[in-house]
């Protein structure tokens, strides 16, 4: 029983027990007289046990809400076969010695005298393809909001600030990659097919980023514990408990066989973004261990994170900001020209909600 249905309950019966004070007491059996205390007190200690049930969920006193259909957005892991493979490259910490070279005047044909050249060292360094598992969490999201909080300044002062923020649930479904061997004869590992395999749990490292091309800024989500709990105390998400991107990389996140059941929901946070923001996309980096290796013109490798990168727009000013409502990906519009001027704020050929990217 919830306390609404309590707090009715207690009504009904003081005004039964009123009614019973205004009638002849020959008319009234005592017996009934003495259920009712015992009944009052019943439902008293049903209500504060209920209060507390409910104080549980998310430490503040509220209790979860049940999600309608459609309130989340849902995104699969996407894990590809070709993340499993990097390369081919070449060792360049091989190549650097030049004592490795099979020279004269022992080896006047610079190679060995009975072995193959393919069995050097450094012709193995070369054309070299990395192999490794490839891991992905499933990532859902509710429309992100605003809201304004009262914060601590560097200074200790109170100072209401408005705040994005984007509210997320995250689950390790299983089902990731590891590289296979095709044939095994002649000590030769002949890579075949990545199998599907499972592990007891994975971490998620979060690194939220907003983007906007329009302001051109990247900021970086930031650690608000005010922000926090007035934004579990408003969201009430099922399970009821949020945390904030620190404390949700120091859990493991076991299998999850569906539902609610082994994920964890958090929430990312960030303050002093330009009011006059329209268009903005959110870059989502953790939540799949796959990357790349990109060789520019001068030889130099860069690494690249594969990255989720969900799109919003927000059709409002620099007034009342808290009050504007933010829409998941561009704008839909039959007008062709509006359609290539969002497009563009985005750079995207295209309209996408959300998109995997290398970053």
């Amino acid at each position: 029983m919830i306390k609404h249905d309590v707090r009715d309950s207690l009504m009904g019966l003081n005004v039964q027990v009123s009614n019973v004070s205004k009638v002849q007491p020959n008319r009234v059996s005592p017996s009934k007289l003495l259920v009712l205390p015992w009944l009052i007190a019943s439902l008293w200690v049903c209500g504060v046990a209920g209060g507390q049930e409910s104080a549980k969920d998310n430490g503040l006193g509220l209790g979860s809400r049940k999600l309608a259909d459609g309130v989340l957005t849902v995104i699969p892991p996407d894990q590809n076969a070709e993340d499993t493979a990097l390369g081919p490259f070449d060792l360049e910490f091989v190549a650097k010695h030049p004592e490795l070279n099979w020279t004269g005047p022992d080896f006047p044909n610079n190679q060995p005298n009975f072995a193959s050249p393919a069995e050097t060292l450094l012709y193995q360094s070369k054309n070299v393809t990395f192999r490794h598992p490839v891991w992905g969490l499933e990532f859902a999201f509710k429309p992100m909001r605003l809201i304004d909080v009262d914060i601590p300044n560097a200074t200790g002062v109170m100072e209401k600030k408005t705040v994005w923020y984007l509210v997320y649930r995250i689950r390790y479904t299983g089902n990731d990659l590891q590289p296979a061997l095709k044939d095994l004869s002649d000590s030769e590992a002949v890579p075949g097919e990545p199998k599907r395999v499972q592990y007891d749990s994975v971490r998620f490292i979060p690194r939220f980023t907003l983007l906007s091309k329009e302001r051109r800024l990247a900021m970086d989500s930031q650690i608000l514990m005010p922000a926090v709990q007035a934004i579990a105390a408003r969201e009430r998400i099922p399970g009821g408990r949020l945390v904030d991107p620190i404390e949700i990389a120091r859990q493991e996140l076991p299998v999850s066989k569906g539902g609610d059941e082994g994920s964890v929901w958090g929430v990312a946070t960030w303050t002093d973004v330009d009011p006059r923001l329209d268009f903005f996309a959110i870059d989502v980096r953790g939540l799949t261990n796959a990357y790349q290796i990109q060789v520019d013109s001068g030889d130099e490798k860069k690494y690249l994170r594969r990255t989720l990168r969900i799109y919003f727009w927000r059709p409002g000013d620099a007034l009342d900001v808290a009050k504007d409502r933010i829409y998941l990906g561009p704008p839909a519009y039959q007008d062709p020209a509006r359609v290539n001027y969002y497009l563009q704020q985005f750079g995207l050929k295209e309209r996408l909600d959300y998109q995997w990217i290398y970053r």
